[in-house]
């Protein structure tokens, strides 16, 4: 009975196994890069689909790949004209205000203490210069890492555009390492995580325009220039968690610093109140209908990716919850429940 399973095809595949769990860890980025790649596939194949009645597949996915392409740049550009604009303007006051701030420190006292007594004025005007050097000799390690994010998106397109493309020759090569009588339930599971990580990308972009809106009403309440392009800055960049939402909150302090004290705490407030309306109200309907995700299942994936997987593990953590959800309800919570109703129909025909 056991000497079946000790075939040289069963062998060949277990030391396969083996080897792919040993690299993974060494990898770990080349993976995510393809499986970033997967969702967005997933999330893009209910139009190619849509446009394949008159199209070629090949055709209908080139098309779907450059127009969400074209999205991405129609949404980026702008917003990277006018931050640039903003930041050259802060930083030729920026002078001004560290003058401002130095002189006022030097006068500033504390029961009857100046606080140049304290601290020397000298050290902190001579680190200025050693501050600006600093960003010169790290400008060009900004260009390799700008550089380094266009040859991803270049590799992430053509892999996504493949993806689509050869989905059916794919699926067809994938499902040829499963034997006969287990390739029905391995197709079946196989759709079931693309339209759960494709409901992924829709909840993500769903959420994010909620929070792009919900900023834009504050800014525009509160009088802020840009208000649109800062709600859109927003909303884009709540796809980081943590990190995301603290640089849009610099950026629009940053452009609205001008309007005084005042106003940049009623827009932390607000910025504050829009995070804790995304977080527990916004996302968890949002995930819970595209992926049928229980938030504490969205949190855990979100905590342990960060753990073990950094940045891009963070951000495409809730797909691979769904993933994993899927494999564990389909290999293992489904035969163990078919197996308890079977056994309890017995007990009743007994009865």
């Amino acid at each position: 009975m056991i000497k079946q399973y000790f075939t040289l095809k069963n062998i060949i595949f277990l030391i396969l196994v083996i080897f792919l769990i040993y690299i993974m860890p060494k990898v770990t980025g080349i993976a995510l890069l393809f499986f970033a790649a997967y969702v967005i596939a997933c999330a893009l194949n209910p139009y190619v689909v849509k446009m394949q009645g008159k199209l070629s597949r090949s055709t209908a996915s080139a098309i779907a790949v450059s127009l969400c392409t074209a999205a991405v740049f129609a949404l980026f550009i702008p917003i990277m004209l006018i931050a640039y604009k903003e930041i050259h303007a802060f930083l030729t006051f920026l002078p001004k205000k560290i003058t401002f701030v130095i002189n006022y420190l030097s006068t500033f006292s504390i029961f009857g203490h100046r606080l140049a007594d304290f601290i020397s004025m000298d050290n902190v005007m001579g680190a200025s210069p050693n501050v600006a050097q600093n960003i010169v000799n790290h400008s060009w390690s900004f260009t390799l890492g700008i550089f380094q994010i266009l040859v991803i998106i270049v590799a992430l397109t053509m892999i996504i555009y493949y993806l689509l493309a050869d989905k059916d020759y794919l699926r067809k090569k994938f499902l040829e390492f499963f034997p006969a009588d287990l390739k029905p339930k391995a197709s079946d599971i196989l759709a079931n995580i693309s339209n759960r990580v494709g409901g992924y990308v829709r909840a993500q972009l769903l959420s994010m325009l909620s929070v792009g809106i919900m900023m834009m009403i504050v800014l525009v309440i509160l009088g802020v220039d840009y208000s649109l392009l800062l709600g859109m800055i927003t909303g884009i960049l709540d796809i980081i968690p943590l990190l995301g939402p603290t640089i849009a909150l610099g950026v629009i302090l940053l452009i609205a610093y001008p309007l005084g004290i005042v106003k940049i705490i009623l827009i932390i407030l607000g910025f504050l109140l829009v995070q804790q309306l995304s977080n527990y109200l916004v996302r968890p309907i949002l995930f819970g209908k595209f992926m049928q995700l229980h938030p504490l299942m969205v949190f855990l994936a979100l905590f342990l990716a960060e753990q073990f997987l950094g940045f891009w593990g963070v951000i495409l953590s809730p797909a691979i919850a769904a993933t994993v959800c899927v494999l564990i309800d389909e290999l293992y919570l489904a035969p163990i429940n078919e197996e308890t109703s079977a056994s309890g129909e017995i007990q009743n025909e007994n009865c």
